[in-house]
């Protein structure tokens, strides 16, 4: 196979994972004849160096990116009878957390640059039950937290980041996970930062919050007091496994995200004049990290195939927006509600990102695309 055919992934997993196969093996090997699997020196000495490196007092690692939402909505004192608003266009685990809670999610649309929140429709969706705001920062681009955060101010209500796609982003210098009450990170394996299964964390300033999270992740345990607990939580740990594979991966973290933002300028100067719509520019004091790279394309689908077809992974995230989703068919959401989410779901397409792409690979994508759309005269 020639080199113009040999296929381009979406996210390269195995060679990440090859570059550092025997660090990891030993890491997860010395946890593992530890006989400490659980809450023990793997996962202190990671909860310390990702507080360090997010800048906040507090990481509390936990089973998954979903768990860390559940986890830091109930410990910010978010249960049933509350209202959270959130985005419809984003992954379930986003709003099947907020019903673990008790409490009910509410949808307000997206802006269409950013694919976040709308602040202007969250303020317009704030009631008397609401108790917080869930922004997302979707594809790795900051939500507008100054806006957000002066909202939740005048309004009195808790925010909690959902950071699982955006880590080391950054917005108004600050980094995402530490500007609202709390952050909540994945470490999915395709993340950013990614495991080798599931794991997640919470990061927060609050020392309340914090000391809640250790507890709801440990059965609601109270603290250093065995077999009695304070609140009623779960198992919802990380094991040491994940914590000592994390910390191989954690120090080439900064490293990764700046050869993302590097593939994504190469990505911006190759489709320059091609139909579609990038990512926006992040404004002063943002960067986004992206998890994914993002475009809008007129003939998607078709796009979509094109690509494939010439050995070119892609995917959307995500073609059936939550108020569409047959959990939810009972909820009585409308799609016009929220005309911008619906809209790029009919439109995104993810193309190859990751770390260890190269200029030349991304080269082949960007004339690809221009191919499929020079080969069609109708656009």
């Amino acid at each position: 196979m020639t080199d113009e055919m040999k296929p381009i992934p979406l996210f390269n997993l195995k060679e990440q994972h090859d570059s550092l196969k025997q660090e990891i093996n030993a890491a997860a090997m010395e946890a593992l004849n530890s006989m400490h699997w659980l809450l023990g020196p793997q996962t202190e000495k990671f909860e310390e160096e990702f507080a360090d490196l997010i800048g906040v007092k507090h990481c509390i690692t936990c089973s998954s990116g979903a768990s860390a939402i559940q986890i830091a909505l109930a410990a910010a004192g978010i249960g049933p009878g509350d209202e959270v608003i959130t985005t419809p266009f984003t992954f379930i685990a986003t709003t099947s957390s907020v019903s673990l809670t008790g409490a009910k999610f509410v949808f307000a649309d997206i802006d269409p640059r950013t694919y976040n929140l709308d602040v202007q429709d969250v303020e317009r969706k704030i009631t008397k039950k609401t108790k917080a705001i869930l922004p997302v920062h979707l594809y790795g681009y900051p939500a507008d937290m100054d806006a957000i955060m002066h909202l939740a101010n005048e309004h009195g209500l808790k925010v909690i980041e959902d950071c699982a796609q955006a880590h080391l982003a950054m917005a108004d210098g600050v980094k995402v996970g530490g500007i609202g009450d709390a952050g909540c990170f994945s470490f999915y394996p395709s993340k950013n930062l990614g495991a080798c299964g599931d794991a997640g964390c919470v990061t927060t300033n609050d020392d309340e919050i914090a000391d809640r999270c250790r507890s709801l992740r440990h059965s609601g345990r109270a603290k250093d007091k065995a077999y009695e607990y304070d609140l009623e939580g779960s198992t919802l740990r990380m094991d040491e496994i994940q914590a000592a594979i994390l910390r191989v991966k954690l120090p080439h973290l900064e490293e990764w995200t700046e050869k993302r933002r590097k593939a994504a300028a190469w990505y911006a100067e190759g489709l320059e004049g091609v139909p579609v719509v990038l990512p926006p520019t992040p404004p002063a004091g943002y960067e986004q990290s992206y998890y994914v790279y993002t475009i809008r394309a007129e003939k998607r689908d078709e796009l979509q195939a094109y690509l494939k077809a010439n050995n070119i992974g892609c995917a959307v995230y995500y073609p059936v927006p939550l108020y569409k989703q047959p959990a939810y068919k009972d909820r009585g959401f409308k799609a016009e509600d929220y005309p911008e989410a619906e809209k790029a779901a009919k439109e995104v397409l993810s193309i190859p990102m990751f770390p260890e792409i190269t200029e030349e690979q991304v080269r082949r994508v960007c004339e690809t695309i221009r191919a499929f759309y020079e080969k069609d005269s109708t656009i």
